[in-house]
């Protein structure tokens, strides 16, 4: 079906399981895994791949000293560019940062298992919250949003909720799922709310709040 000119027509090349197999089949070669060799990896799939592939690692338990501030860095930069269609700069010396090889293989092996499982479910529907170029904007804006509270130097625990909403509307924008989609604006909703207690409230009350519920 023709739609309108101001929409977009993504294509999805491969399933998301086969994309991070791919990924995690890069720890079997010899050179050191850099974030640039990553993300070059990647980006035949666009921005929405390379922000899923940066915010995953942050919502499952595992060590990443030091990363969650280029990694929220990047995913606002990303995020931005795939808002006004522009190329973003990155630094180098970010770019070179090496990502030890257990770690990336271990999330590659959740994100594969994850995918396997789940992504069967993710198909394409109510596409109008995708295509067009205003809902576009949208997703790409909330995602830089959540990239910039990622790369806060907030206490532990924090990372996660971000982290969410990158994912769910990384995944909508890629499979064209305007339900998963709208999943991700209400949890930016949550992380509004949650990061505004936060900044009243501070950590431990916003703790002391959770716990009550």
């Amino acid at each position: 079906m023709k739609q309108g000119k101001d929409a977009l027509d993504p294509i999805v090349v491969v399933r998301l399981s086969t994309e991070f197999g791919q990924i995690g089949n890069l720890c079997d070669l010899d050179p050191p895994i850099t974030v640039g060799g990553v993300l070059e990896h990647l980006e035949h799939r666009g921005h929405a791949l390379l922000t899923l592939f940066l915010a995953g690692p942050f919502l499952v338990p595992l060590p990443l000293p030091g990363l969650s501030v280029p990694f929220g860095v990047f995913i606002a930069f990303f995020a931005f560019a795939m808002a006004f269609g522009r190329k973003p700069f990155l630094p180098k010396s970010w770019l070179a940062r090496e990502i030890p090889k257990d770690t990336l293989r271990k999330f590659c092996g959740m994100a594969v298992r994850f995918f396997k499982k789940f992504e069967a479910l993710f198909k394409p529907r109510l596409v109008w919250l995708v295509d067009f170029r205003a809902a576009q904007f949208t997703i790409a804006f909330m995602i830089a949003i959540c990239g910039i509270l990622l790369a806060l130097p907030l206490p532990p625990g924090t990372n996660s909720p971000p982290s969410s909403v990158i994912i769910a509307l990384s995944i909508g924008f890629l499979e064209r799922d305007g339900i998963l989609v709208l999943i991700g604006y209400i949890l930016f909703l949550l992380n509004i709310a949650f990061f505004t207690f936060l900044a009243v409230f501070g950590y431990e009350g916003v703790m002391n709040l959770i716990r009550m519920f």
